[in-house]
């Protein structure tokens, strides 16, 4: 059949003569019609691809292959073209098929003039990828449900939405971390949101069935065809929970959800655990939430969730005014059911608080789970007695219970789960099970109210526990309804049951192990195991001579029978009226780390996992011991833990991170002091060490971590950016991974496809993996350099991205035989196989592409960051070069795609570069060329460009607050983006200036107070002035000024960290800020400032900035 006539019929079928411009996935291709069309592609000989009908067939195919057969992945056009029958098809003819395609199909899709423009396209015009809904349900879903809700409850902006969407993109999957992906998912959300807002389901029965009633054509809104279970599932989960929420509710900001996934394929589900988390949440609502006090969290702390003895970093908050904002981080499959899961907060590796949080309880083993029937993801509804709203619902079980329904017929869909466990269909009305003679009951119908989530909160102990609720004192019982209102459960609502009898919580006195239940109107709804000591009871650890003794003394316990796990350690018990006091000695070849100890309660038997108290430090990998003075890289670090031991009231342990430059006045120290604290996470001191490294260019440095107590340094790590390094035979024909001392040799299975090549100057040339070297059949533990000749300048070298070895990469020197094809001046300076011409012709381009956001180059450069971004940034030779030319820098973050949420975060992190010490001016000229070149005198691009500048500079501005300010001038100046704050200060700058320094200096409650009071000097050692000379700035006019406002003595030990934001803004608007990035003491200070309390810093400097400003005006 030819095209032409297949596009026809194609249109014909759905009441079309030609195409609307409606988006491709809106024509809702069959199963059929996407096979019959790819057979008649590969059917078509090259001539006929000239053909115009070619090219629309061609993207339609493009379209629905990204939906349905995009595999995950670095987004190439090779398996895409090749799936069209095309081979080895040029960026050229790829680019022209999409133009030619777009304009057949009259689509309204813009092609951006950077980015992935045009594989962007296809993207967006297929919609939402089918493996994404299927294979990321949790983390997809729990993202459009968080990005809902908080558009819904603070009245988002598109822009913001977008912005919502990419600061919760950690949940994402990581190759579909891409702004078309982002793209699709906000139009999905505004698709949710109006539902919502034009349609009354408030309230009713069936939501879904009254919609279909009121707008049949209601699946149509969104970027996906609903023709599968999952997407069907996903869609219509969001609609009904986005109309359940009321104006006045407020959902809860940290959510643990439970559930079952279903494959495709028909085999047993799997348990799976995920979380998720609003992007912004009051301080009130955060602290309530976990069960503390605003005043009790830091203003930067991070998130990690213990799932049993496991715990993973999930997100960070940083505190904004009264907001904090909540940065998700990826958490990997969880398939744990059973295990409790906890909420740890957490500062500089230390746990400052532990929160249980709805969905996370133990559950037993020996009760019914009941799960909503749906698929491909069943959400737990309850354990044990449930009433469930529907028609029917999913019990699991052990294989030995006993099942009666009394209106139909309870039916088994799998008898082969994990744990012996057994999956049935109930059906509606009541069925009623039993195991080892507990019964329980489980009630279906259409008309049940939702259960509300509900759990414990209390005062637990910093101890890993088996149950997993410990308390001191009595819990109370949080209830997070369906419509978001919380509230506690009344007294006489809640029972304690153990040895055989049950009373009151109010009249239970600290019982030990129990079982705490929550029982309203006759029905049980909650029925906990848990541990309940008295108020006052404690741990105390007291460490004995020597590495292998020491005793812990469990105060306020009751003298119960104990007995340990491992049988490398001797224990002695006894208790002595106030305490039960264990005797520890590890009798192996090397001391204990952790003692495994079982309580035996009446009740039953209650485990705990206790750190061992010898004297000293152990350092433990995902609980393997690592020897001291061991080399790691920073990605090494991650599951990496000190266990600290030290005599009770004398807890004071330090850690100290050290790092040498070329010269000896670029030593850098930073000191962490913690007390009272027996462990420390030191994954979570990776941010520290980056910051240190970063300050340095050279990309061999290494940060000495050392832990001290007493003025003894007990245990050291080395840790660096890489663990091996590519290394280059002399002969260039080989290559081989090297640790420095020696070439390593891995397995074949590990080595292969490890090793890939990418020419620079032609980063739209696909990658290529290195074939092995073998001798006689056996891998050499080499790799072959056998490198295309069909690309100009040279090659880099590196390991793929998801490799375990944090390689440095190495260059080849060029392997085209021509190199006479004209080259634009970013190729040509990637050409250069001179390092240090190299980067002066870098940088020469780099200014000219400033001037023009029109030129090919920006293309070339985006493609390029996309293919290596994995790569640490200061191994990248065109990064070094952006953060020396600040003006290029400015217009890469506001004109590509994906700049700003890659590399926003990772620039400073990696480099000697702040966003902060950028010119306001090279900003404003940014904003002014952007406006000029790319949207002079059309309305509509104007409004484009405008939304997706802003969208790009308030993802920065999540990082940096102060350069909102600066942002928002621009918008003002350039795009007609009104700003009241703006406005007045461009009439009156002086008005402006004096209400943020009263905000900042004036009473007991200004933000410098605050700051003090968050920071009190018993406890925080204040960061001092480093190589910044403080007392020169405080002899100018503007800092004179500042030292009376503040009323501090010249001398105060605060000062630095009171003037160091004033000093960088003053420094950054005259732009001198490149004199702080190359001196690396004097960037360390100013990190260290910030880092010590950015809420302080940022309005600070925000302050200076716009006072500089001001001066400059009058002027």
């Amino acid at each position: 059949m030819p095209l032409v006539q297949w596009i026809s019929d194609f249109l014909s079928r759905r009441g079309l003569q030609e195409p609307d411009g409606r988006p491709l996935f809106a024509y809702k291709t069959s199963s059929e019609e996407f096979e019959t069309l790819r057979q008649l592609l590969h059917g078509l000989n090259l001539g006929q691809h000239a053909h115009p009908e070619y090219a629309q067939a061609w993207l339609l195919f493009a379209a629905e292959w990204w939906k349905r057969e995009y595999p995950g992945g670095a987004w190439r056009w090779g398996p895409l073209c090749e799936a069209a029958g095309q081979r080895k098809v040029s960026h050229e003819k790829t680019r022209s098929l999409v133009i030619d395609g777009r304009r057949q199909w009259r689509l309204q899709t813009t092609i951006k003039s950077e980015g992935k423009r045009f594989i962007g396209l296809v993207a967006v015009n297929g919609g939402l990828p089918m493996r994404l809904v299927e294979s990321a349900q949790g983390g997809l879903s729990g993202l459009l449900r968080m990005v809902s809700e908080q558009a819904l409850r603070y009245n988002l902006h598109d822009e913001q939405v977008h912005q919502a969407i990419e600061a919760q993109a950690a949940l994402l999957p990581a190759c579909y971390q891409q702004a078309p992906v982002y793209e699709l998912l906000e139009n999905l959300v505004k698709a949710v949101l109006h539902i919502r807002k034009t349609y009354s389901l408030q309230g009713a029965h069936d939501p879904i069935s009254k919609l279909r009633e009121e707008c049949p054509q209601w699946e149509e809104l969104f970027p996906i065809a609903l023709d599968s279970q999952a997407a069907a599932s996903l869609i219509k989960g969001l609609v009904k929970g986005i109309v359940s929420i009321t104006p006045q509710s407020r959902r809860p900001p940290f959510q643990i959800q439970r559930g079952l996934r279903f494959s495709s394929d028909g085999s047993a589900p799997v348990y799976e655990l995920s979380f998720a988390m609003q992007a912004q949440a009051a301080r009130e609502q955060v602290a309530e939430a976990l069960g503390t006090t605003g005043a009790a969290l830091p203003p930067h702390f991070q998130l990690l969730l213990r799932i049993g003895e496991r715990e993973y970093l999930v997100g960070e908050a940083l505190l904004r005014g009264e907001e904090y904002q909540l940065i998700a981080r990826p958490l990997p499959t969880i398939r744990s059911l059973h295990e409790p899961a906890q909420l740890i907060v957490s500062r500089w590796g230390a746990t400052l608080h532990i929160a249980n949080l709805p969905g996370g309880e133990a559950l037993s083993p020996d009760e019914p789970l009941i799960f909503e029937n749906a698929y491909p993801f069943a959400r737990l509804l309850a354990q044990g007695d449930a009433l469930v709203k529907g028609e029917s619902a999913l019990a699991l079980m052990p294989a030995k219970t006993i099942v009666f329904s009394e209106e139909g017929e309870a039916r088994e869909l799998y008898d082969c789960l994990a744990d012996e466990q057994v999956l049935i269909e109930l059906p509606a009305g009541v069925t009623r099970l039993t195991y080892r003679k507990q019964p329980f009951i489980v009630t279906i119908s259409t008309s049940a109210s939702h259960h509300p989530e509900a759990y414990w909160q209390g005062d637990s102990l910093e101890v890993l526990s088996v149950p997993g609720l410990l308390f001191r004192g009595k819990p109370r019982l949080r209830i997070e309804q369906a419509t978001g209102f919380t509230s506690h459960a009344p007294a006489h609502e809640l029972f304690v049951r153990a040895q055989g009898k049950e009373v009151s919580l109010a009249q239970a006195k600290a019982p030990g192990l129990c079982r705490l239940t929550w029982r309203k109107d006759g029905q049980r709804l909650m029925n906990n195991r848990a541990v309940l000591l008295p108020e006052d009871a404690s741990i105390a650890y007291v460490p004995g001579a020597s590495p292998f003794e020491g005793s812990v003394r469990l105060r306020l316990w009751p003298d119960i029978p104990v007995h340990c796990e491992n049988e490398q350690i001797e224990l002695k018990r006894h208790h002595d009226g106030a305490a039960l006091i264990l005797q520890l000695k590890s009798i192996g070849s090397r001391p204990a780390t952790t003692v495994p100890l079982c309580l035996q309660w009446p009740d039953g038997e209650q485990r705990l996992t206790l750190p061992f108290p010898g004297y000293g430090v152990t350092l433990l990998r995902n609980g393997i011991q690592l020897k001291s003075n061991q080399a790691l890289t920073i990605e090494d670090l991650v599951g990496c833990r000190a266990l600290l031991m030290s005599a009770q009231g004398a807890e004071n342990w330090l850690v100290r991170l050290t790092s040498s430059g070329d010269a000896s006045r670029s030593t850098l120290s930073q000191e962490i002091r913690y007390t009272g604290i027996r462990e420390i996470r030191l994954f979570e001191l990776i941010p520290a060490i980056q910051q240190m490294l970063s300050c340095h260019p050279r990309l061999d440095h290494v940060v000495q971590l050392e832990l001290i107590h007493s003025h003894q340094t007990h245990a050291r790590l080395q840790v660096g950016r890489y663990s091996t390094q590519l290394r280059l035979h002399s002969d260039r024909e080989m290559a081989s991974l090297s640790d420095g001392g020696r070439d390593l040799l891995l397995d074949q299975e590990e080595a292969e496809d490890l090793v890939h090549g990418l020419p620079l100057a032609e980063p739209e040339h696909d990658p290529v993996s290195l074939p092995l070297h073998f001798s006689e059949q056996v891998f050499t533990g080499n790799w072959k350099v056998s490198l295309p000749d069909d690309a100009v300048g040279p090659w880099l070298l590196y390991t793929r991205d998801d490799s375990p070895l944090h390689s440095r990469p190495t260059i080849v020197p060029s392997t085209a035989n021509d190199l006479s094809k004209p080259l634009s001046p970013l190729r040509k300076a990637l050409c250069e196989a001179n390092g240090e011409e190299r980067m002066h012709l870098l940088r020469a381009t780099l200014r000219l592409m400033a001037a023009d956001p029109k030129v090919e180059d920006w293309q070339i450069l985006e493609l390029l960051l996309d293919r290596l971004h994995h790569l640490p940034l200061a191994s990248l030779d065109i990064c070094q070069a952006l953060i020396r030319e600040p003006q290029a820098l400015a217009m890469a973050t506001l004109l590509l795609d994906d700049f700003s949420s890659r590399l926003a975060e990772r620039l400073p992190c990696e480099l000697p570069f702040e966003w902060l010490l950028i010119a306001p001016e090279h900003w404003f000229d940014t904003f002014a060329t952007l406006r000029q070149q790319l949207a002079a005198d059309d309305p509509r691009l104007l409004s484009l460009i405008r939304n997706d500048i802003q969208s790009k500079s308030q993802f920065l501005s999540r990082w940096q607050p102060a350069l909102h300010f600066i942002f928002d001038q621009g918008l003002h100046r350039s795009f007609d983006l009104q700003s009241r704050d703006v406005g007045l200060f461009l009439k009156n700058p002086a008005v402006l200036t004096t209400a943020w320094q009263s905000h900042l200096f004036d009473g007991e409650n200004s933000a410098m107070q605050q700051m003090f009071r968050r920071n009190p000097a018993e406890t925080h050692q204040y960061p001092g002035s480093g190589n910044t000379d403080v007392g020169a700035f405080l002899k100018t006019p503007h800092g004179h000024m500042l030292l009376r406002c503040s009323k501090l003595p010249a001398n105060d030990f605060k000062l630095a960290t009171v003037m160091l934001p004033f000093m960088a803004a003053f420094d950054t608007y005259a732009g001198r800020g490149r004199q702080w990035q190359a001196d690396p003491a004097r960037l360390f200070s100013l990190r260290n400032a910030r880092q010590f309390d950015s809420v302080w810093f940022d309005s600070a400097y925000q302050l200076g900035l716009a006072m500089a400003q001001a001066a400059s005006m009058q002027k």
